[in-house]
This record gives C-alpha cells, structure tokens and sequence, in this order.
C-alpha cells in the first residue's frame, strides 16, 4: 500500500519521534522512506554577514545546509537501528512546504509522515504551518505526528 513514505525533519524531538511511525509502516509495506530536511535560503545581505566575522568564513547558506545535513544523517542513522535498510536522505534548499510538497510529487511519495510542530534549533524551519500546508496541498495522503 505504501511502497514510498517521506518524512520531513527538522531537527527537533517531535520531528524525530515521526521515524518510529515511519518505521513501522516501511516494516509492514517493505516500504523505502525518505528523508528530507529543508533549508531557508537567505538573501545577500543575511549570507554577507559572516564578512564581519573573518574566523568563521562560512556564511548563513553554508552552514543551514551543514545542519540539514546532519538532521538527514541523523534520521537515516535512526532508521537503520529499527531495521530499515531502504532509506534515503535528500536536503533542498527553499520554502519547505513548497519543497516538501514538489519532493513528494516529482519521487511518487504514496504517504508524507510530518511533525504536527517543529521546535528545532532553527526558529521557523519546518513550523505547524507547514505541516497545515502540506496537508492542504498534498496529492497523497499526510499522516500528521
């Protein structure tokens, strides 16, 4: 029924507690899940202020994509310890409503599984907006954690 299950993270606790439902879905479907974290992109002006910080020359784009990365890792890592080998992890950079919901449609997602709220370090990342837009607009079904 479900062969194909996204998750979305962001980093915070409730995000990460979504990969257990996950989790037992895939082990009952033999269903890959992907992981997905998304980052905001940030104007010039937001990204130019680690020039007045010459000892840490990355800038604000840089190091969002380094946590998404993490917050991926991290994901797959917990989803491997529950047993699941098909597991892959993507980080796009954008609005994540809107990148969640074009992830879905472009990879044939066939159920989003989605933190009703996002508490991660990031401020406004993956909020219970976005988790209100994406079961709003979604072609598939959204289960929301």
């Amino acid at each position: 029924m479900f062969q194909n299950i996204l998750v979305p993270l962001d980093g915070s606790e409730n995000a990460y507690a979504t990969l257990t439902y996950a989790a037992n879905l895939a082990k009952k479907f033999d269903s890959q899940i992907n992981v997905l974290s998304v980052f905001r992109h940030h104007s010039h002006i937001e990204s130019a202020l680690s020039m007045v910080r010459p000892r840490e020359p990355e800038n604000l784009n840089d190091v969002l994509s380094a946590y998404a990365k993490e917050v991926v890792s991290r994901g797959k890592t917990m989803l491997q310890e529950q047993g699941i080998q098909k597991v892959k992890g993507f980080v796009k950079m954008g609005s994540p409503s809107k990148k969640i919901l074009e992830f879905a449609q472009k990879h044939d997602i066939d159920l989003i599984v989605i933190s009703s709220t996002g508490q991660g370090d990031l401020t406004g990342y993956l909020l219970g907006g976005v988790s209100h837009k994406v079961t709003g607009l979604a072609k598939c079904p959204v289960m929301v954690i």
